[in-house]
């Protein structure tokens, strides 16, 4: 202690300079933890936004378990979306209709056939006959695209139709 002592009475002024020195860095250290600090609060602000006061700890779990919710409704909204489209592949939603003269003595294209089937091609096509003497009713099956019966002109007609639109499936007799 003495020596130090010795030093600062012999020169003063480097002394003064060491301890500017010191302070200086002092100074910078502290500003610079200042700003951290304030950088900190303003983060905490962000953060804290919204979270009506509670802690970040309360926030987080509501977050979690606003998630799990989320995540089981859509969970859900997948397996409804599955069954939908397994539902829809088997929707009778392909329809051609022809009206036609079946017979000679009979005019206003008042017979029929019509051509209803589903993705697969599973449906029916069913022709009406309108006479004079009466009307008759006709239904075949289509399985796969096939019909169980040989079809007529203007069955073949009603499913050219139905399909005529890009992206149904064509059923061939």
């Amino acid at each position: 202690m003495d020596v130090l002592l010795d030093n600062l009475n012999h020169s003063p002024g480097a002394a003064l300079l060491g301890t500017i020195a010191v302070l200086l860095a002092l100074v910078v250290t502290v500003t610079m933890l200042a700003l951290r600090a304030k950088s900190q609060r303003d983060k905490w602000a962000r953060l804290m936004q919204g979270s009506d006061g509670g802690n970040v700890e309360s926030l987080l779990e509501r977050h979690l378990a606003e998630r799990e919710e989320l995540v089981d409704k859509l969970r859900d909204s997948h397996e409804r979306i599955e069954l939908l489209e397994k539902k829809i592949r088997s929707a009778k939603r392909y329809v051609g209709l022809v009206n036609y003269d079946a017979f000679d003595d009979v005019g206003g294209n008042q017979s029929f056939a019509v051509a209803i089937y589903d993705e697969e091609g599973n449906g029916a096509v069913l022709t009406s006959q309108v006479g004079r003497e009466g009307c008759r009713v006709y239904g075949k099956s289509l399985t796969n695209g096939k019909p169980d019966r040989h079809l007529s002109t203007e069955e073949e007609l009603a499913i050219e139709q139905a399909t005529a639109l890009r992206g149904r499936p064509r059923i061939s007799p």
